[in-house]
Order: C-alpha cells, then sequence, then structure tokens
C-alpha cells in the first residue's frame, strides 16, 4: 500500500467517525428540540408564522427525525454502503427541518443546518473508501 492510499484511508475513517459522532450530536440536539417544543412552546419565538403547521407539529417533526438521526449514527459505524446513504438522506431531512423551523429560533436552527451540511460532506466525500475494516 502506497503512502498517498494510506492517507486517503486514514482521512476517510476520520470523516466517517466525524460524521457517525455529528450525526449522533445532532439527532440529539433535534431530539431535545422536538422536546421542548412539545413541553413549553413558550421557549421559542411567540408570534412564528410556519410554512405549515404550528410549534406543536413542528415539535413531533423535529423528535421523529431525531430518533431517525440517532439510529443513522448507529448504523453508520457498522460500515455499510446502505447505512452511509441512509445517513445522508436522514441529515438532508433533518436541514430542511431545520430550514422549516428558522422562524421559532433561527440561530440554533442555522448551527444545527451546518452540522447536517458537514455530515452530508462526511458522509458523501469519504463514505466509499473502504473503511471498516480498519
Amino acid at each position: 500500500m502506497t503512502q498517498a492510499a494510506y492517507t486517503q484511508r486514514d482521512k476517510g475513517v476520520g470523516w466517517i467517525t466525524f460524521a457517525s459522532l455529528m450525526l449522533g450530536f445532532a439527532g440529539t440536539l433535534t431530539l431535545i428540540d422536538g422536546i421542548v417544543a412539545l413541553a413549553k412552546s413558550k421557549f421559542y419565538v411567540g408570534d412564528a408564522v410556519y410554512v405549515f403547521g404550528d410549534v406543536r407539529t413542528w415539535g413531533w417533526i423535529l423528535l421523529i427525525v431525531g430518533v431517525l438521526q440517532l439510529l443513522a449514527a448507529f448504523a453508520v459505524f457498522s460500515g455499510s454502503g446502505m447505512a452511509r446513504w441512509f445517513g445522508v438522506g436522514v441529515a438532508a431531512l433533518n436541514g430542511i427541518a431545520q430550514l422549516m423551523f428558522m422562524p421559532a429560533y433561527p440561530w440554533w436552527a442555522m448551527a444545527v443546518f451546518a452540522i447536517d451540511v458537514l455530515i452530508i460532506y462526511a458522509l458523501v466525500a469519504y463514505g466509499g473508501v473502504d473503511y471498516a475494516d480498519a
């Protein structure tokens, strides 16, 4: 194995580990968003106007997406290609959900959206590297 191939493989393993951890982190944050929206909706902006629904509707959506992200975080650790694409799909779904939830808490939604973009980059750019037996 050449030095360039070894470096590429190590870089891929690092990015996939980062993506898995960030999927878990973003999933936890999204889960907390959903729980807070369901339990204490006065925490968010009061007169926010959403494309559809209200804070409680988006609380349920975020709760479900957060659980899916946590499942994807554990699945990506397995090293399968299907788990990688599931992680990309769930991160994209969470990114869209965060952008739609932006009227409630704009800076937080943008921060979680940025994490989702990094997750998608890591899984798409370095997910194809053979990292399962690294």
